[in-house]
């Protein structure tokens, strides 16, 4: 309640986390008071731990005392704004496994692609939009060329084929890389 009132919560946000067994609303409070969480990353974290509860048949308290969540709340080399992102980002991939499972098999793609440092290819959070995003840097003309034709050649791939594909939703994403 503390907590809450200090951040200036809505009222229906603490109601909802007051109607939470006990233990549940300890282990949340553990993190948001640590971490600093304000109102809206809460809510995000209580629809995905309850909706992750329901699926699992869990109890909140349990989820959040994954080695998964307490590795990353304990880490001492992270800060409190990498840690909340960190713990969000685990709770959204048990949320959305398929979603994550598609995220993971488009970076081992790219990775099989071998391209050089310069090159970064990237797809946004949640695979919004469904595109790749491309970028690279050059210090000469030679390089911006040496770079273009790597690009090129990536992009007639099979691997980028299939990056695509995962993109649109063609595929299951259940063909992880037999690696």
């Amino acid at each position: 309640r503390d907590y809450a009132s200090s951040k200036g919560f809505h009222r229906q946000t603490l109601d909802r986390w007051l109607a939470w067994e006990p233990a549940d609303q300890d282990a949340l409070e553990e993190i948001a008071v640590s971490l600093k969480v304000s109102e809206n990353h809460l809510r995000d974290m209580m629809d995905w731990l309850e909706e992750i509860s329901l699926r699992e048949h869990s109890k909140i308290h349990e989820l959040l005392t994954r080695q998964a969540i307490f590795s990353v709340q304990t880490d001492p080399r992270l800060g409190r704004a990498d840690k909340l992102k960190r713990i969000k980002e685990q709770l959204r991939r048990w949320r959305f496994p398929r979603l994550a499972a598609i995220e993971e098999s488009i970076r081992m793609k790219i990775r099989e692609l071998k391209l050089p440092a310069e090159i970064d290819l990237s797809v946004p959070p949640g695979l919004e939009g469904g595109r790749l995003h491309v970028e690279f840097s050059a210090g000469s003309r030679v390089e911006l060329e040496k770079l273009t034709r790597r690009l090129s050649d990536a992009a007639t791939s099979a691997t980028v084929a299939e990056i695509f594909e995962l993109l649109s939703g063609q595929t299951g994403g259940n063909e992880r890389s037999q690696h």
